[in-house]
């Protein structure tokens, strides 16, 4: 079968988990004998046109560099998404569009009507659900409304958790039949201890790591605030923040008016051998978000056999379970630390929690996301396509 993803980043660009998830499914999908191409935008220094891991990229160029304030990222999106979509358009043999998320919705919506095949969607997110049920501005409204054509044009709809399927549900009225859950997964085998961690690495004792985009429903805020209470009982203590996002000046200037600049190492990107050396040389790994549809950040840290404590969200809360690490309340600092504390004063729970992590990464590979996305695109078939959707409903979308 000749599978046409459409996504914003893929690799050497990649804002979050989306750009990992598409990488690592169109490999699992040439692997296994599909054909296989992926358009997306193009950064400096990348061919426009090659083929990686018998995947065939196909790169187009945005205007100027991302922007993480708002509303010109609504602009850029926009241009790219055209540009994407007519690039699109031009495959050839394409049996099914696959789309990733609202930013190239419109793309994903056009190039299959242009092809006349089966459009799937795998929603990553929902503005809604980014907002805990609200859209607060018009920015937010149009995102919405983007989305929501998305969901009504796609002939089938795949979701990375349970919790993401209600949401989907929820925020744009989606048929529950036309949703399938598939979890991320994880190579493994490519995540094993780093043997030349850097020195900055291993200061302090124990090293806690935040793994992330630096946005507010991460919690990113809320671990820099657990840190007193943390240091309270646990003096050389360090937190590590790795990622970039359109919060990182306002948590490196919390963390300056907060005091603790020696005590918090704010990392931004890193590439990926630096990545597995932050998970190689920490004693817990923390994504305590308000808001994660999946979190694959906690199957790289079980994979590194490193504990967790997560938010009490979304697939956080599905993968994470009591026997698989700790879980803390969404943006409460206090509980958070209580966690991590605890975390570090009872080693024994904290070992068997971390090996059942690990072991349960068995129904998480790439290959088994990859056969179960195939049988979507088995099933999928054009439709009649509803009545257009041209306002965003009244807040709050759901209580």
């Amino acid at each position: 079968m000749h599978v046409l993803h459409l996504t914003w980043e893929y690799p050497p660009v990649v804002y979050g988990g989306l750009g990992r998830h598409v990488h690592a499914l169109s490999r699992a999908q040439a692997a296994a004998g599909h054909e296989v191409t992926v358009v997306t935008q193009q950064p400096e220094d990348a061919a426009a046109e090659e083929t990686i891991d018998g995947v065939r990229i196909v790169r187009v160029s945005p205007v100027g560099p991302f922007p993480y304030h708002l509303p010109s990222l609504l602009s850029w999106v926009g241009f790219l998404d055209d540009a994407i979509g007519r690039a699109g358009m031009q495959q050839d043999r394409v049996e099914v569009v696959h789309v990733h998320d609202w930013v190239t919705g419109r793309a994903g919506t056009a190039t299959a009507e242009a092809l006349e095949v089966p459009l799937v969607a795998t929603v990553h997110a929902t503005e809604a659900g980014r907002h805990r049920g609200w859209l607060p501005d018009d920015v937010s409204r149009g995102v919405h409304l983007i989305e929501r054509w998305l969901v009504d044009e796609a002939d089938s709809l795949i979701v990375c958790s349970q919790s993401m399927a209600t949401e989907v549900q929820h925020a744009h009225s989606a048929d529950p039949a036309r949703i399938t859950v598939i979890p991320n997964g994880i190579d493994a085998s490519v995540y094993s201890p780093h043997d030349n961690v850097a020195p900055d690495l291993l200061e302090g004792s124990p090293r806690i790591s935040f793994v992330g985009r630096i946005e507010w429903e991460k919690g990113v805020f809320t671990a820099v605030e657990a840190m007193p209470a943390v240091l309270a009982r646990y003096p050389r203590a360090r937190l590590r923040i790795v990622g970039t996002g359109g919060q990182s000046a306002a948590v490196a200037d919390l963390v300056a008016r907060s005091g603790l600049t020696t005590q918090v190492q704010l990392l931004g990107h890193v590439d990926e051998p630096t990545l597995r050396a932050v998970y190689t040389s920490s004693d817990l790994v923390i994504a305590p978000s308000s808001y994660e549809p999946f979190g694959i950040v906690a199957l790289e840290a079980a994979a590194m056999g490193v504990p967790l404590v997560v938010g009490d969200t979304g697939g956080l809360a599905e993968f994470v379970t009591d026997q698989r690490g700790r879980r803390c309340r969404p943006n409460d600092a206090a509980d958070l630390a209580a966690q991590i504390v605890t975390t570090f004063d009872e080693p024994e729970q904290t070992a068997r929690r971390r090996a059942n992590a690990s072991l349960a990464l068995s129904q998480y590979t790439w290959d088994e996301v990859a056969r179960r996305t195939a049988e979507v695109y088995d099933k999928a078939r054009r439709r009649q396509r509803p009545a257009r959707v041209t306002r965003a409903p009244a807040n709050p979308i759901w209580e």
